[in-house]
């Protein structure tokens, strides 16, 4: 069987376009169901880890590049009254509230949310979280702003410390002038803002043990992460697919396909 095909010149250009669009678009959703399967596959990982046990702890997990998203951890700590206070918006139904941030050692937490009305100008502490306690919750990693995402957002606001993303500036644990009522002498220089702890409850310093077991009987925190690229993936090829036969039909009719 001989196959002769006569491409129509207009219709084949408008028919490679498209496939490369539809092919681009498959091979790219493959290469997000790779990386939401590897994600899950930390995350997992992650939460099914015993909890660490201190700061140290999760800075060498970090080092090593363990994944610690959602992970659990108890560390001590003696946060020292002066620090500044960040309060970071976020979105809920009934209201405008605020997730509020303090540096703990080497990394912040995030200790308390409050509405609009009560957000700290940088005088407004947490009396009951202001001792040395241990300190039990979950290890959030920062994911940074994307390009886009920074042109939509809102910007921070440096004066009345208004803030739309954990460190959304990069310039927290740096030097901090100018902000009224917050400490002008800045922070040190090994803050490390690439995570923070999401702090469930304290206890007393002298309980390490209680503390331990208090973060291993914390609820696994799984998040809802949705993987559909598979069926995007196909979606995409077997557009892809469809078009093809289509272009091979219609020069079939027009006698340009024989065989």
């Amino acid at each position: 069987m001989k196959l002769s095909l006569r491409p129509m010149p207009w219709l084949t250009g408008i028919v490679a376009v498209m496939l490369a669009i539809l092919i681009s678009l498959g091979v790219w959703q493959l290469q997000r169901l790779q990386w939401k399967t590897d994600l899950l596959a930390e995350v997992e990982a992650s939460v099914t880890s015993p909890p660490l046990t201190s700061l140290d702890d999760l800075e060498r997990a970090i080092a090593a590049g363990e994944p610690v998203d959602f992970r659990r951890i108890v560390f001590a700590s003696n946060p020292a009254p002066d620090r500044p206070i960040y309060a970071v918006y976020k979105t809920q139904q009934g209201g405008i509230f605020w997730d509020l941030f303090r540096q703990y050692d080497s990394i912040f937490g995030k200790y308390d949310t409050v509405e609009n009305a009560d957000k700290p100008d940088g005088t407004v502490l947490s009396p009951h979280r202001n001792i040395r306690s241990y300190y039990i919750g979950y290890v959030r990693e920062d994911h940074p702003m994307g390009r886009v995402e920074g042109w939509l957002k809102s910007k921070p606001n440096r004066t009345t410390n208004r803030w739309f993303k954990f460190n959304q500036t990069k310039d927290w644990g740096t030097e901090t002038t100018g902000l009224p009522g917050l400490m002008q002498s800045g922070l040190e220089n090994n803050v490390r803002t690439s995570h923070y702890i999401d702090i469930e409850t304290t206890l007393p310093f002298n309980t390490a043990d209680q503390g331990v077991s208090a973060a291993a009987a914390l609820p696994v925190r799984r998040p809802t992460i949705r993987n559909n690229h598979r069926d995007y993936m196909l979606t995409w090829f077997f557009f892809a697919l469809l078009l093809i036969i289509f272009y091979l039909m219609i020069h079939r009719r027009a006698g340009r396909l024989t065989w």
